[in-house]
Parts: structure tokens; C-alpha cells; sequence
């Protein structure tokens, strides 16, 4: 096709597919859907394609769909969406069951669809395994119908149900593990579109997903509790003798000090990848679940209520322990220069001091030198003196003159100093200009 405007940007398609990442599953209840959230390896996430070629050779269907990190495949009334994430893989097994399961809606057996082994062999290891049901909920139902007749399938100790959405749907769950691995969820939809459905069931796999992201920082956070007092106590001592030390110790405190901050440097470097990751974690599910418009049932929590009585404490530990850890790295960078500022004068004094010394010193030796050399011109005057008026002497006698030999000296004397005097500043002239 001929193409009537500028050659395209290299990331065009990739830019505008962005808004396409995430399409909603078209729903007709009633719906089986088993969701995975598999934590992967790069090495792991390499053998991915393999195992997924074997499913789709044992089980036949259509070629995969492939959209950037989303693959999707057929298998009949079996549907399987994958979608890769920076670390962890979505698997998502659609099933529309061709006989009614509203008086037994986790009966349909999800796991007899695939080949057996197949799911236990995907590479990874399980984060999220949700077994949904998604019904169509009859118009005249109220709360407490559906609470009635379906609470029985869930741990009455945690049970939870909500109604979502401006068409008033219900959800309800127990948040439970059961033995067979799957925690369930009970879809009730009024929604018109297939499409509301998908978006709804997003909602609900993305929050879960993102709560148990978001946890994984909490066992590193509780050791962190664990480790961090004894840390900032240590920093408290440091301080205190940097405050009241004389600078004797100086040296030995910056090697302690060093050792606190490499270890407390260690600690942020192991945990901040975790604990910020944690943190964006904690705000998506939150977001996720304003996102369902939750209206609580009348003598049952609410999803929204057990979630934010159970995650808040969590979400404090997480963001208090990594504000401490922050702060900790803060204050051993803080002493740390303090101490090395107070070393540094120290030294500055040490050497200015040991300056002093050495140009005191310096002085002296060019006095010494000075008076060495006019010592010398001294003496050089004076035999110089002597031995010219040898010579003198000799050459009247030869030449029959007579003259004073002190007028000879007096006269030698001054002019013998000056030219000796003239040629050492002129050598120490040289000497300077060098």
C-alpha cells in the first residue's frame, strides 16, 4: 500500500499498541476461569515457549495469537491467555461449560481440560492461583439471596461478598487456600456486555496478583526489624563519641563508622529493589479496588474492609522499614562526613604547623648560609689582602720604590670586598632566577 505521509518513527506501532496491551476478556456467563501468576526466572521464563509448544501439540488447536508479551491459543471451548511480565507470567484458562453450574459452580473441573503434569511442570513457582466462576445473577436476587445460597462453598471464618459496579454485581470469596492449591471466587454479574465482564475479572485478578506482590516484602521487612535497631544503635554510639572525643580516637571511630555504613549500604542494596517495588504494589490494589465501586453486604466484611484491615498493617511495616532503612543510610553518611571533616582539619592544622616548622627552619639555614658566605668574602678579603701586598712589596724593592703597606691594604680592602661582594650576588642572583 503506498504510504502518503513521512516515513513512520521507529517505536510507532510499539508506542501506540501500548494502549491495546491490556484488552478485556470477552465473559458470557457462564464462565470457568483458572488464573495463574507464576513467579519466573530469565532461565526460567526461557523454557516457556517449550512447555507451551507441548501443551499446544497434546492438545491441537489453532496457531497462537502473538502481541508483543501476550500469547493467546485456542483449545476448542478452552481458551489460555499468557501474558509476561518483568517478573512474573500470567496464565489464564477460559472455559464457557455448555451445561448450567449455577446450583454446583465449582464443580466443572478445570484441571481434567489440560493434559495431566502439564500445569504442574510450567516453569516457575506459583504466586496466584484463582479458581473463578463467573454466573449471570438473576434480576431479582437480593445481597442476601446470594449470600444464602452460596456461602456454604467458602470458609465461614473469612468469607467476604460485595457488591461492585454501577450494575450492582456481587463477588465473593474467602481468600483461602484450599487443599487443592486454588483459592476461589464467586462472580454474580448484571453487566450487559461481555466486556464489562473481562474488565471486572481484571480488576479482581490484578488485585489479588498485586497483594501478593506487594507481601513479598514483608518477611524481608520483619528480618530488617530485626536487624535495623542494633544497626541504628551502634550509629547512636558512634555519634556520641565523635560529639565528645578529643580527636585522639578520630581514626579508629571512621574505621567503625566505615564498617556501619558498608553494612548498612549492604542492607539498602538487598532490600530497596524489594521494599520500592512493594511500595507501587500496595497503591495498585488499593487503586484496584476503588476501581470496582465496592457497596458492602449487610452482616458479611466487605472485600475492601478485610483487604485494608489486613494489608494496612503490612503496608505500614513495609514503608516504615524503609524509611528507617533511609534514614539510617542518611545519618551514617552525615557522621561519616562529619567525622571525615573533622579528620581533615585536623590534618590541615598537622600540615600547616609542620609548614611552619620546615620554612622556620628554612629561614634559619639561609641565614646560616648568608652569614657563611660573607664569612667567606671575609676571609677571602683578607688573604687576598695579604698576598697582594706581598706582591707589592716585592715589586718595589725589585723597582726600588718605597710605599706604605697600609695605604696598600687600606686601598686593596675595599676594592678585594667589593668584587667579591659584587660576584656572590650576582651567583646568588643566578641561583634565584633558576
Amino acid at each position: 500500500m503506498t504510504q502518503f505521509y513521512p516515513q513512520d518513527y521507529a517505536l510507532r506501532h510499539a508506542l501506540n499498541d501500548e494502549l491495546h496491551i491490556h484488552p478485556y476478556e470477552p465473559l458470557t456467563p457462564p464462565e470457568r476461569v483458572l488464573y495463574l501468576a507464576v513467579l519466573v526466572s530469565q532461565q526460567e521464563r526461557r523454557c516457556e515457549n517449550d512447555h507451551l509448544a507441548e501443551l499446544a501439540e497434546r492438545m491441537g488447536g489453532s496457531e497462537p495469537s502473538c502481541r508483543g508479551n501476550q500469547v493467546r491459543y485456542y483449545f476448542g471451548s478452552l481458551r489460555l491467555k499468557i501474558e509476561r511480565h518483568q517478573e512474573f507470567t500470567r496464565y489464564k484458562f477460559v472455559y464457557h461449560p455448555e451445561q448450567s453450574v449455577e446450583d454446583a459452580p465449582f464443580d466443572v473441573p478445570l484441571l481434567s481440560l489440560l493434559p495431566e503434569g502439564w500445569l504442574a511442570n510450567i516453569p516457575g513457582h506459583t504466586l496466584t492461583a484463582l479458581d473463578i466462576t463467573v454466573l449471570a445473577c438473576d434480576g431479582d436476587a437480593t445481597p442476601d439471596d446470594v449470600v444464602k445460597r452460596y456461602a456454604e462453598l467458602f470458609d465461614a471464618t473469612s468469607f467476604t461478598a460485595s457488591q461492585v459496579g454501577r450494575s450492582k454485581g456481587m463477588i465473593l470469596t474467602d481468600f483461602a487456600i484450599r487443599d487443592d492449591g486454588l483459592m476461589r471466587m464467586l462472580v454474580l454479574t448484571r453487566a450487559r456486555l461481555p466486556s464489562q465482564n473481562g474488565r471486572l475479572l481484571l480488576r479482581l485478578i490484578e488485585m489479588e496478583t498485586y497483594r501478593m506482590l506487594a507481601l513479598m516484602a514483608l518477611p524481608d521487612a520483619r528480618d530488617l526489624l530485626h536487624l535495623l535497631p542494633e544497626a541504628d544503635q551502634k550509629l547512636t554510639h558512634l555519634t556520641q563519641a565523635i560529639a565528645q572525643g578529643n580527636g585522639m580516637d578520630d581514626d579508629a571511630l571512621l574505621e567503625e563508622l566505615t564498617a556501619l555504613a558498608a553494612h548498612v549500604e549492604q542492607l539498602v542494596a538487598a532490600n530497596y529493589r524489594r521494599l520500592s517495588a512493594s511500595r507501587a504494589y500496595f497503591d495498585l490494589v488499593f487503586k484496584r479496588l476503588q476501581d470496582l465501586h465496592e457497596e458492602p453486604v449487610e452482616k458479611v466484611p466487605s472485600i475492601s474492609g478485610i483487604l485494608a484491615r489486613r494489608l494496612e498493617p503490612a503496608r505500614n511495616t513495609c514503608e516504615s522499614v524503609s524509611r528507617w532503612l533511609d534514614q539510617l543510610s542518611q545519618r551514617v553518611s552525615h557522621a561519616s562526613d562529619l567525622l571525615r571533616t573533622r579528620i581533615g582539619v585536623r590534618h590541615e592544622r598537622q600540615n600547616q604547623e609542620l609548614l611552619t616548622a620546615m620554612n622556620m627552619r628554612f629561614q634559619l639555614q639561609l641565614r646560616l648560609q648568608q652569614a657563611a658566605e660573607l664569612l667567606s668574602v671575609a676571609i677571602f678579603t683578607y688573604y687576598a689582602v695579604n698576598l697582594t701586598a706581598y706582591v707589592v712589596e716585592e715589586v718595589e724593592v725589585l723597582m726600588g720604590m718605597q710605599a706604605d703597606p697600609l695605604l696598600i691594604k687600606a686601598i686593596l680592602a675595599p676594592l678585594l670586598a667589593g668584587t667579591a661582594l659584587f660576584f656572590l650576588f650576582r651567583m646568588r642572583k643566578k641561583k634565584y632566577a633558576e
